[in-house]
């Protein structure tokens, strides 16, 4: 099996035999970062693959040796803000309709993290998915946030005493 720095090489020339490999080995990660920002799930799997296509239209701008996780979470990161702030501007009638929709589609054992995750700020819930879920460093959140580490760190604890309470109080 290919390593995911083997596959980047293989895609900087043109070589994409690999890719959905690549895909499916960094896929979560980032998911799970654009849905952090973006609660709608079919939205956010659009985001996904938007983020691939800009990932493979730039590729020659990845360095070799760099975090391919925390760069492609940057890439779906500035696409989920971007979408996000566009979405504001939108009729409150269609984010109802599409919240609905969203509600039955969602699958059970992702419902219960998000309903979680919902409980925090949109920072505190970009730190936790970005650390817990995505594995990724404090120094890389900082970085990806464009934060000081002092306060991703001050947000991963305040972050992780909401949910400590939160779990507390549904496991009584």
């Amino acid at each position: 099996m290919e390593t995911i720095d083997q596959i980047i090489k293989e895609l900087k020339q043109q070589n994409y035999r690999h890719f959905d490999n690549f895909y499916h080995l960094t896929k979560k990660q980032v998911f799970f970062s654009i849905r952090a920002i973006i609660k709608d799930e079919q939205l956010s799997e659009d985001l996904l693959q938007d983020t691939y296509m800009r990932f493979l239209e730039r590729i020659d701008q990845y360095r070799d040796g760099a975090n391919p996780y925390a760069y492609l979470v940057t890439i779906g990161r500035r696409l989920a803000i971007d979408t996000y702030h566009q979405r504001k501007k939108e009729v409150i009638s269609e984010e109802i309709i599409n919240h609905q929709v969203y509600e039955e589609e969602v699958h059970e054992e992702n419902n219960d993290l998000f309903k979680l995750l919902d409980n925090l700020s949109k920072d505190e819930r970009e730190v936790v998915v970005l650390h817990v879920i995505n594995d990724l460093k404090f120094r890389e959140v900082a970085d990806i946030m464009d934060r000081p580490l002092g306060t991703i760190l001050w947000i991963y604890q305040k972050a992780m005493k909401k949910l400590k309470r939160e779990v507390g109080e549904e496991s009584d």
